[in-house]
């Protein structure tokens, strides 16, 4: 079994490739409605558009997507990622920006709906390190692929378009490969959390992760998609400099889901969670009272590791319940999906007042939801 879990692991490049493509269609919709010179409440307004049509389509797809159908639909949304790389020379206005989004917030659904079903037959890996290889791979695939775009862009539309025709040929044949191997032998999941914890305090915990994943998407979605409009228009960052802020955002994200695996600690902990959130906090109030160029990254940093920590322990204790983790996945796209419709437009309305609304707003919803989690585990700490 420990042969076939290393020589499955390469699975995990999947959604590193996906979110590469997803990175460059959000960032290059962000930087290129600034160019057009939009209010932040129209900036806002189109990061919605992304959720809006995730949160529909994956509620859809869970009617219909099934293990033996999930790699399809994966093959379906990378030819479909190529179309809407080609699309991007069309965005010359703001109404195929908008088109744009719609047709990404679709086909990406298909995707991860898809990877989440499809990579339970592929390796026999425990919850909590399945969780951290997830949450690596995809912050990592946002990251480099923000990285990429903001230097590209600045090239011409046509390097704009590398990252998502590169992602998508080198993942429908790993597809092809990988449920080739599905068919002559089946991963079994290891059960390792469960039996350290009692399963009130898991069921628990499920509605903490909950909270925590639609707290967070809110935050980090509004805030990752006004960050070029924030860098450029309050601290004059060119287009490249506005890509590396989200890039440090994500690489800390990635790294600190990642590392979060190796602390027992910091699973089934209330104070973890404060912990963390702290960290959020601090990281907002930073540009603020640091009006540099080290005061951002600092801040991308800081929130990313927030960040990071939050969705790797939403999704470990989704699935740890494995009675219920079709569900429990089902229930936390579909608030990822509603707070990505949510996160962009409250701060659009936000940093078009200006830039204290927009860092103060995600603050009290970061306490607001410590102080919900505590009260829900009051009777129940560890």
């Amino acid at each position: 079994m420990n042969k076939l879990i290393q020589t499955r692991l390469w699975i995990y490049i999947f959604p590193a490739l996906m979110d590469f493509s997803v990175a460059a269609v959000l960032l290059f919709s962000s930087i290129k409605v600034v160019t057009f010179g939009a209010s932040s409440f129209i900036v806002g307004v189109l990061g919605s558009v992304w959720g809006i049509t995730y949160s529909i389509s994956s509620f859809i797809l869970s009617k219909v997507i099934s293990r033996n159908n999930a790699a399809g639909f994966m093959i379906v949304s990378c030819v479909s990622f190529i179309f809407i790389g080609l699309f991007f020379n069309f965005c010359t206005s703001l109404p195929p920006l908008f088109i744009l989004l719609f047709l990404g917030g679709l086909c990406s659904s298909f995707f991860f709906v898809g990877f989440q079903m499809f990579m339970g037959d592929s390796t026999g890996l425990p919850h909590h390190k399945s969780s951290a290889l997830y949450t690596l791979s995809w912050s990592s695939g946002l990251s480099f692929g923000s990285l990429a775009e903001g230097f590209l862009m600045s090239a011409g539309v046509f390097y704009a378009q590398v990252p998502i025709f590169l992602s998508s040929t080198i993942i429908i044949p790993g597809i092809v490969v990988a449920r080739r191997m599905n068919k002559n032998s089946a991963g079994s999941v290891r059960k390792d959390e469960k039996k350290m914890q009692s399963m009130p305090l898991v069921r628990k915990y499920i509605q903490i992760a909950w909270i925590e994943i639609f707290s967070v998407t809110l935050v980090t979605t509004g805030i990752r998609y006004l960050t070029p409009k924030m860098t450029m228009s309050f601290f004059s960052f060119s287009e490249a400099m506005a890509g590396v802020t989200v890039f440090v955002f994500f690489i800390f994200q990635a790294l600190a889901g990642y590392w979060a695996s190796f602390f027992r600690v910091l699973r089934y902990r209330i104070f973890s969670h404060h912990l963390m959130k702290m960290a959020g906090i601090v990281s907002l109030i930073v540009p603020l009272a640091l009006h540099k160029t080290a005061g951002v990254f600092l801040f991308a940093g800081l929130l990313g590791i927030y960040a990071g920590y939050a969705f790797y322990v939403a999704v470990f204790y989704a699935i740890n319940d494995e009675e219920r983790s079709g569900l429990n996945v089902a229930i936390n796209e579909s608030l990822v999906g509603v707070a990505s419709v949510c996160g962009p437009f409250l701060f659009g309305v936000m940093l078009n007042i200006n830039l204290k609304y927009f860092l103060i707003f995600p603050c009290i919803v970061i306490f607001l939801t410590g102080l919900v989690q505590h009260y829900l585990l009051k009777y129940h700490e560890v």
